[in-house]
């Protein structure tokens, strides 16, 4: 590679998200010069953080909770947590990072009456449907613009239309990075450590199909989109250990989501379909519908034809659990132009959706009777009751007027990647940290996903760990500077 243009800096930063810009304004503070990297060019550039509806929690709890409690929802959302250090640091620095975001210029507000919703960055998210409508000027969106600003300002420097390429590793050690420009310029950082932070891989076609889904040209964006898996392959290069690939954080949505902006992010169909059922192509449940709406998503993506599925639900149950939440899909699905099937009998349903009828009428049987029973757990596959915070949870099917509803899974970002302890070290196959190596925000893994492909919440992750990276690295350069 011929190089055009070098910079140097304590370290190198590649994203401009909300884990590498806290992080950046950390190292500033902590006296430790960083560049970071960006590879959107435009002013307000892609991110999944300036698109995202701005709530800070911790696995749907507030943050002022016990940090142990905090720490146990944590390892009870995310079945098989590879670390538990990772759900104590997020549980002891939830409330820091956010008082430390408050010091700095974000506004956080009470943005609605569920108890998670206590620290929603302010102006608030989650009013208006469609992409074009929902971010622009509010809150994440504003957060990202002060950071940058005061990074700036502080005398950081800011490359936008940037993209890392490959890890500089000398004698171990990670010691920059190779970039290239939008322009086709090469560029070279020269560093004592690298922070990973730009995001997972939902924007590469071929990483989401070797992990996620057999079809990720029918996945939903819901976000920037703009995660192409750059500082997983880079750490996997250098050595560092991958894990909980197979799972991402996103929503249900509408079918014709996937090419109607208008439906995307919202409405989601999370809650109404954690009260129905959702069953594949032939009428029959393929899913745990009581595990929520990520959890359902994952599923969807997983089928072999992820434009297949459908919600079924009668009237009553569209009422009730479609009108709840902020941006509830009664009326907003239909106002938009969404197609939502109506029938008066399970038969006339499902020759409108070319299924076989008896598989249909028995799949809603088999439900109607486990849930008279209690016995949803007997259901195959089996129905997880867990107390519900959103809305009624299990709700039974009778009609008279029945609906389905065609679905499709929309991905923010996925929740696997580099392994890091609880400094954000990134971590080889041994747990051994790769030296002048941190990672921080959705190219990590080993917090979210597991078996129910658990959420703990992505703005805190991403906020905590850059926090957290650049403590850690400032305590280790200054012990480097002392030798």
């Amino acid at each position: 590679m011929t190089i055009q243009s070098i910079l140097s800096a304590d370290v190198a930063i590649v994203g401009g998200g909300l884990a590498g810009l806290v992080a950046a304004n950390r190292f500033a503070e902590l006296g430790v010069s960083a560049v970071v990297l960006e590879a959107g060019g435009e002013a307000q550039y892609p991110a999944n953080s300036r698109y995202a509806g701005g709530v800070f929690h911790i696995a749907f709890r507030d943050l002022d909770e016990a940090p142990e409690v905090l720490a146990q929802a944590i390892a009870q959302t995310s079945a098989g947590l590879r670390d538990a250090s990772l759900a104590n640091a997020l549980a002891r620095d939830g409330a820091r990072v956010v008082g430390w975001l408050a010091s700095r210029g974000a506004q956080f507000g009470r943005g609605g009456d569920y108890p998670f919703m206590g620290n929603m960055l302010m102006p608030f998210s989650l009013r208006e449907t469609g992409f074009k409508n929902h971010w622009r000027g509010k809150g994440g969106d504003r957060l990202l613009q002060a950071l940058e600003q005061a990074f700036v300002a502080g005398g950081g420097r800011f490359v936008r239309g940037t993209r890392a390429q490959a890890l500089i590793m000398t004698d171990g050690r990670c010691a920059g990075l190779h970039a290239t420009t939008r322009d086709g310029g090469r560029l070279e950082v020269r560093a004592n450590a690298v922070l990973l932070a730009d995001g997972g891989f939902q924007g590469n076609a071929e990483m989401v199909r070797e992990y996620i889904s057999p079809r990720p040209e029918h996945l939903c964006k819901r976000g920037a989109g703009t995660g192409m898996g750059d500082g997983i392959r880079m750490a996997r290069a250098a050595g560092a250990a991958l894990t909980g690939m197979n799972r991402f954080y996103g929503h249900v949505q509408h079918k014709a989501a996937l090419h109607d902006e208008a439906l995307w992010p919202y409405p989601v169909l999370d809650i109404v379909a954690s009260c129905a059922i959702v069953v594949d192509a032939s009428g029959q449940r393929f899913a745990d519908e009581g595990l929520g709406g990520v959890a359902l998503a994952n599923a969807i993506a997983s089928l072999e034809e992820p434009l297949s599925s459908f919600a079924i639900l009668d009237e009553t149950i569209w009422e009730t659990a479609g009108r709840a939440f902020l941006l509830p899909p009664n009326p907003a699905l239909e106002e938009l132009g969404a197609v939502v099937y109506r029938a008066d009998s399970l038969e006339a349903l499902a020759s409108r959706l070319g299924m076989d009828a008896q598989t249909l009428a028995a799949s809603i049987a088999t439900y109607n009777g486990a849930l008279e029973r209690a016995g949803l757990a007997s259901l195959e596959p089996p129905r997880t009751v867990k107390p519900a915070m959103l809305a009624g949870g299990a709700a039974p099917i009778h009609g008279p007027r029945y609906m389905a509803i065609p679905l499709c899974a929309g991905l923010t970002y996925t929740m696997g990647g580099i392994v890091i302890d609880a400094d954000a070290r990134a971590l080889d196959e041994a747990g051994r940290p790769v030296p002048g190596l941190y990672a921080a925000g959705a190219t990590t893994g080993g917090i979210e996903g597991g078996a129910n492909s658990g959420y703990v919440g992505g703005l805190i992750k991403a906020a905590v760990f850059g926090l957290r990276a650049a403590e850690a690295a400032a305590r280790e350069l200054g012990g480097l500077r002392a030798r």
